[in-house]
């Protein structure tokens, strides 16, 4: 059930110290851990976070490019984004074209009003297919655009039985605090080293890019790192070729994108991979 601690329509004490803990967060491990334990309270149990620096259009780019946290099944999760259904849903369309809060009977209503296309009523279908559509109530955050081509979001469901009304008379008097929670690990992850599925350069590679983008020529980084010509410019081509890109340039404006530049080891040692086992709060990817 959902707690009712605090005065209606502000952040309480605990929701500014919960806030405060995220963003003193370390590692993007930390800053999820924190969120999703500062939203319990709120009754959400359940959580997922999608952001791209790679945004076009309806599109999010290369989807091994774009980062993902959830708390949800995996299975269920991998077989949304996997299928395609995600970018045809009307959920989708809604944070593409708004910025704030969107409660999860909307999708309902629209569909009830006939403003629903074809491909978003069948993306609703398939759900139902599976038994989880509008198995919760929820909300949906969409987050404002900081830099062009960037963009994320954020689902909260409640716990299974809830009922929507419950959820949104909760909101009214404590969406204010939700949203700052939501927005501040937003913010965190979104300038944290992102850790996508495209990315698997190693050691050397991710040196040698560091050194172009701290303008070094090539004869400047043989010098520095005691490599032959020949060995870094295999550095550099292999970097070209995990990254996806054709130019060295585009290599370090990509990994710049990333947040993945001049990143220290802990940062980098923190990143789990895909597919491995994990508790109920640890992030998927």
């Amino acid at each position: 059930m959902i707690e009712r601690d605090g005065a209606a329509g502000m952040p309480d004490r605990m929701t500014l110290h919960r806030i405060c803990e995220i963003a003193e967060a370390a590692t993007v491990e930390d800053v999820w851990q924190r969120i999703v334990t500062a939203l319990r309270p709120h009754g959400f149990v359940r959580v997922n976070y999608g952001f791209t620096r790679f945004h076009t259009g309806r599109g999010i780019g290369d989807p091994d490019d774009a980062f993902f946290l959830s708390t949800h099944n995996l299975a269920g999760v991998k077989w949304w984004h996997e299928s395609g259904h995600y970018l045809r849903s009307v959920e989708y369309r809604w944070v593409n074209q708004n910025v704030g809060a969107c409660d999860w009977g909307w999708a309902a209503r629209e569909r009830a009003a006939g403003r629903l296309s074809a491909a978003e009523c069948a993306a609703m279908d398939a759900l139902d297919a599976r038994g989880t559509a509008r198995a919760r109530a929820g909300y949906t955050i969409s987050f404002p655009e900081g830099m062009p081509r960037s963009k994320g979001a954020m689902g909260l469901a409640a716990e299974r039985g809830v009922p929507q009304a419950e959820v949104d008379a909760h909101w009214a008097d404590h969406g204010v605090a939700v949203l700052a929670l939501c927005q501040m690990a937003h913010f965190k992850l979104s300038q944290m080293p992102l850790a996508v599925k495209s990315l698997t350069l190693g050691p050397r590679q991710r040196e040698v890019l560091e050194w172009v983008a701290d303008g070094k020529t090539l004869q400047d980084v043989c010098l520095l790192t005691g490599l032959s010509r020949s060995a870094v410019e295999k550095h550099l081509r292999r970097a070209r070729d995990d990254l996806g890109v054709e130019t060295t340039a585009q290599a370090v404006a990509k990994m710049a994108f990333l947040n993945q530049l001049f990143v220290t080891g802990g940062s980098r040692a923190g990143q789990a991979r895909p597919g491995r086992d994990r508790s109920p709060d640890a992030p998927v990817r």
